[in-house]
């Protein structure tokens, strides 16, 4: 499709790097009511494991009652003239001091044009610097924002901004051909915010940046307890994808959770020292938003961005920028690994390779230690949940246990509930669903009840659908998958709405899909199909055409079709998917 080729030359950005002159104003910012982050005393090296429940050993981190754009313009007056943020491609950039500025004017805008708090922006876009100013801007008046993955296809954003209501789209100019086709068909979209030269028919965002900010409230009436900051996108468990209900308090606690003293080695940035990361992975996925950008931020740290991945582009970033932290997934593992000219001298500066979204395996975390062959280098695994805003443990800081996805970061609780009764919490080394407690737990599912309550108890306990088991040092352990949920490169694919394509094709019975293993994308969606009667001509070639041209790139099956006389099912005619992964194994 054209729009697909268009996204792919989002570099063009960098013809545009004119427009932004004379956008930025450097005048200085008062802010007042500054609190610095107390460094707390380090956590106690035991493990908490009292009647099957494990608590986190890291002693109780604060939790601050204040927005995340209130933590940003914080943090910014402590460093105010470095660098934020930086594009990997054009070299534009924003100090920490611009950022507040123009935060504030892209608020007021979006105020001037009549939105108001409680109205829904999404932002559909690769990575660049201006994806923080469109997300803090619009949740500094109170708007919560949905992240979007700018890979789907119209209909499949469509449906996402349907169910959250969205009145407004920031995305970026290449994209605008597809930004118009969803708005066609989301009739609540009132206006579509393009970083580029002014179209007709759209709102230019640099001329949005030019507005007083007279209109933007600094203290507008935010629950940062209730209020929703961010709506991504998960399938929970089961079923279709589901927005998110993030609060501010939520991903705040787990910010804070994550860079607390003992669980990582990031640094707070000082007049010698500034923390850099190559932001990669997508904004629009939980661990990149608030995984990467919102901790820089804390952090003080320099992010620069790329607006897609190309194994050339990726590397030279690293070789121009130095950085001190890379953000991987098991794929940039492997291209670690067997890259054969690596520039070693460019990696000097890296104190952590930090692995998240998919399994590392042990072998691979050993090759890729055994690649870098740095003393001092933590080889660092963290697992977590878009519903845990997404962090829930982070392997210890002198990781000897590769295979394990770690130990329960601050104000974090565990079980494990066995998966025959689904009431038994188990002890150590025996496998049953993992169940998590903490500040970071969603505050649920936007506008569906049921599925909330499917996922979180009375109690406050979020079901994984991961089976999982712990040892008596409290290092966990994924080893299968409850949830129908499928991960792509990190990216979720839900099993139902594939199956819903599928069974509309006419030569389709029924159909039911699963993951399989693969060393590169970490699963990959494999259909298993019954044929209608006197359509026994029609090929998996054809199927495969049909489901592709209805979905995004990772949700294509790329794991094969394969047909079958009937689905195995239980007595109430559930498709058993278990059976289906354990047929695939034993052949």
């Amino acid at each position: 499709m054209a729009w697909r080729s268009s996204f792919q030359r989002v570099t063009l950005l960098a013809n545009q790097r004119a427009v932004f002159t004379g956008v930025i104003n450097h005048q200085q910012v008062a802010l007042s009511n500054l609190v610095s982050p107390a460094r707390e005393p380090r956590p106690s090296a035991s493990t908490k494991i009292e009647t099957n429940i494990v608590s986190s050993r890291h002693s109780d981190c604060p939790l601050h009652e204040t927005t995340m754009v209130n933590r940003f313009f914080d943090n910014a007056t402590r460093y105010s003239k470095k660098v934020a943020l930086e594009c990997g491609i054009t070299g534009r950039k924003y100090t920490y001091e611009m950022l507040v500025h123009l935060i504030r004017r892209y608020g007021s805008a979006l105020t001037r044009a009549g939105f108001k708090k409680g109205e829904v922006m999404a932002i559909i876009s690769p990575n660049v610097p201006e994806f923080a100013i469109a997300l803090l801007g619009a949740s500094g008046i109170g708007m919560p924002v949905a992240l979007v993955n700018p890979t789907f296809t119209p209909a499949e954003i469509a449906r996402q901004l349907s169910t959250a209501g969205a009145t407004a789209i920031f995305g970026v100019a290449p994209m605008a051909e597809l930004l118009k086709q969803v708005a066609q068909l989301c009739p609540s979209v009132r206006r579509i915010i393009l970083l580029g030269p002014p179209q007709e028919g759209f709102v230019c965002f640099q001329e949005m940046l030019q507005d007083s900010g007279d209109l933007f409230n600094e203290n507008i009436d935010i629950d940062v307890m209730n209020d929703t900051f961010i709506l991504p996108h998960s399938s929970g468990t089961t079923g279709v994808p589901k927005n998110v209900m993030l609060t501010n308090f939520n991903v705040g606690a787990n910010v804070t959770q994550n860079i607390y003293p003992g669980t990582s080695k990031n640094q707070l940035a000082t007049d010698q020292y500034q923390e850099t990361h190559i932001c990669i992975l997508p904004f629009f996925h939980s661990y990149g938003v608030s995984g990467i950008l919102l901790i820089g931020f804390d952090l003080g740290a320099k992010l620069v961005t790329l607006p897609r991945f190309d194994a050339a582009s990726y590397l030279k970033a690293i070789d121009d920028y130095k950085p001190t932290l890379l953000h991987i997934v098991p794929t940039l593992a492997h291209l670690f690994i067997k890259h054969p000219a690596l520039k070693m001298e460019s990696f000097q500066r890296i104190h952590t390779i930090f692995c998240s979204a998919s399994p590392l395996g042990e072998k691979t975390a050993t090759q890729l230690q055994d690649k870098f062959n740095m003393p001092d280098l933590l080889i660092q695994q963290g697992y977590g949940l878009t519903e845990v805003s997404p962090g829930a443990t982070q392997t210890p800081l002198n990781n000897d246990t590769f295979g394990s996805c770690g130990r329960l970061i601050s104000r974090t609780k565990a079980k494990v509930i066995d998966l025959e009764n689904g009431v038994t919490t188990l002890g150590p080394n025996q496998q049953g669903e993992l169940y998590l407690s903490g500040p970071q737990v969603m505050k649920g599912y936007y506008n569906d009840p049921k599925a909330t309550n499917e996922m979180i108890s009375e109690d406050g306990w979020l079901r994984t659908g991961d089976v999982a088991y712990y040892d008596e040092q409290g290092n966990f352990y994924i080893v299968d998958r409850l949830k129908e949920l499928i991960k792509v490169k990190g990216f979720q694919v839900a099993p139902a709405e594939l199956e819903d394509i599928l069974g509309s094709h006419p030569a389709i019975a029924e159909a039911a899909v699963i993951g399989i293993p693969d060393e590169h994308a970490g699963e990959l969606p494999r259909a298993y199909v019954v044929k209608k009667p006197g359509m026994e001509s029609v090929t998996d070639a054809e199927i495969r055409s049909f489901v592709d041209s209805k979905v995004s790139s990772h949700k294509q099956i790329k794991g094969g079709i394969e047909f079958c006389d009937a689905l195995p099912k239980n007595n109430i005619g559930k498709v058993l998917r278990r059976e289906l992964r354990t047929q695939f194994h034993t052949k």
